[in-house]
């Protein structure tokens, strides 16, 4: 789906980025990749971008399965939007579904990305969102806004650890729209869109064990190419900055 541009556009941009990795620079990347699985030496960029396609299963999978839980009449009805104007209240469904497929198409790209490296995907885990955020529209949103903060958080954590130039500006890309959803989410929670002047970034591996005990109820083993989540978290790096 392309709303006015934007998901396919990004979608086309990056993989277009890792395309940029082509010839002599991802020949010389392959190698280091593998070494890292085998040696114990830092994560590599797959590992990174395993850890981001991680929280974008996540994502995507919350909107994906609220989005069927609650309808737009469902959203009209709730009083967490009471006092925020028309033009605002009737827009709030769709602008739910654009976010939805904002998280489809980052959870399409960084497969594509990830395979174009000569890595292996994630897969989606299982998660828990009944008890968690599906009780009522109002818990849905406030979850949402969790999540969105959450995302900016981890990726401002985990860009200054891709080391392929072209990989960095495909992940600010993705890292800006989250903040773009942040921010509409904390004003739909009657909180100040945008609280402070910087993010905070947290490290990967605190992240990956959060949303492990969090929302994500079980993942398959192994989980794609790592003996399971908790290896894929065990690998990450503990600092938001190398």
């Amino acid at each position: 789906m392309n709303r006015q541009g934007g998901p396919l556009s990004r979608k086309r941009f990056l993989a277009g980025s890792a395309a940029l990795l082509g010839g002599g620079a991802l020949a010389a990347a392959l190698p280091r990749m593998a070494q890292a699985h085998e040696t114990g030496d830092p994560p590599s960029d797959v590992d990174v971008l395993n850890y981001a396609l991680t929280l974008e299963h996540l994502e995507y999978a919350f909107y994906r399965d609220g989005l069927r839980r609650f309808d737009e009449q469902d959203f009209r009805s709730s009083n967490i939007f009471r006092g925020s104007g028309n033009r605002l209240r009737k827009t709030v469904y769709e602008n739910f579904e654009r976010i939805r497929e904002h998280e489809d198409t980052h959870v399409d790209t960084l497969i594509s990305v990830i395979e174009s490296l000569g890595g292996e995907p994630v897969p989606e885990a299982t998660y828990n969102f009944r008890t968690t955020a599906f009780t009522s529209v109002e818990r849905f949103v406030s979850v949402a806004q969790l999540l969105e903060n959450t995302g900016v958080s981890a990726y401002d954590g985990a860009i200054a650890h891709i080391e392929a130039a072209a990989l960095l500006t495909a992940g600010a890309t993705i890292a800006t729209v989250e903040a773009r959803h942040a921010s509409y989410l904390n004003l739909l929670n009657g909180d100040v869109p945008f609280p402070s002047a910087f993010d905070e970034a947290v490290a990967p591996r605190e992240i990956c064990r959060t949303v492990d005990g969090a929302f994500i109820v079980s993942a398959p083993t192994p989980y794609g190419p790592y003996e399971s989540l908790g290896a894929l978290c065990a690998r990450l790096p503990n600092t938001p900055t190398p």
